[in-house]
């Protein structure tokens, strides 16, 4: 079997052919292993850019959520506030109202006591009913249940609210 040395010395000028081809072939080969590479490099800029670029724009769109949430927190709260004060405000007027009703009844039972009029004493013990029956209980709890019923709404409201 004849070695590379004798097949090179008996090619002769064949054998520098070849490896011309060889040798052009393996600088095409790095020529265009470079552009590859420049390829990829110039699409990893461009993927880069476009990752930073999404990321800024995912950043601002949480910023303005962030903001929104924050808005409507306080918003939540200023009308929870006024809610609170708006209900407080009812209930002591309302509070005030039954203090002068019941006022108004003992100082007609008074006067009617004094009198010793028994009907003006069952007209004032009937009015006196009206405001302690079952039907005002039932107002009142109903009134109650709408108002909890509200509150429970608002707070459903901002418990969805949190992040």
């Amino acid at each position: 079997m004849k070695d590379l040395f004798t097949i090179q010395t008996e090619s002769g000028q064949l054998w520098l052919d070849i490896k011309a081809q060889l040798d052009a072939k393996d600088a095409e080969l790095v020529e265009l292993t470079a552009s590859h590479a420049e390829a990829i490099a110039a699409k990893d800029a461009q993927l880069a850019a476009q990752d930073a670029e999404a990321w800024d724009e995912i950043k601002a769109v949480a910023t303005k959520h962030a903001a929104a949430v924050t808005e409507l927190e306080a918003q939540h709260a200023t009308d929870l506030a006024k809610a609170a004060a708006d209900l407080a405000a009812a209930v002591d007027a309302e509070g005030r109202a039954v203090h002068n009703r019941l006022d108004a009844l003992v100082q007609a039972g008074q006067e009617a006591h004094a009198k010793k009029d028994l009907k003006a004493i069952g007209k004032v013990l009937d009015a006196a009913f009206a405001y302690t029956s079952k039907a005002r209980k039932a107002k009142l709890e109903s009134e109650l249940a709408a108002a909890q019923t509200a509150v429970t709404a608002a707070a459903a409201k901002l418990a969805a609210l949190k992040p």
